[in-house]
């Protein structure tokens, strides 16, 4: 039994990402503009570190859980 699916959502992200990335670049040649940069400086190029670490720690956590629900199945095995 499956305490909890957090390999789902951490494809989803990262496909999501990289969607965004690609219609930016579609997108950046048409809006060529300061507030294009303002956009890209403020809130495009801080996403791929932040997605990097949320992905990172998101898969340190489905290790974890899987560790824990081992750990449990083990004790409700010795019973």
């Amino acid at each position: 039994m499956r305490i909890c699916d957090l390999q789902t959502g951490m494809i989803q992200l990262s496909k999501s990402a990289k969607q965004l990335r690609e219609k930016w670049e579609e997108i950046k040649p048409l809006w060529n503009d300061q507030n294009a940069a303002d956009f890209d400086y403020h809130h495009l190029q801080p996403l791929t570190p932040q997605v990097t670490l949320t992905l990172a720690a998101v898969n340190r956590l489905a290790t974890l859980l899987a560790q824990a629900e081992r750990d449990c199945l083990d004790e409700d095995r010795l019973e």
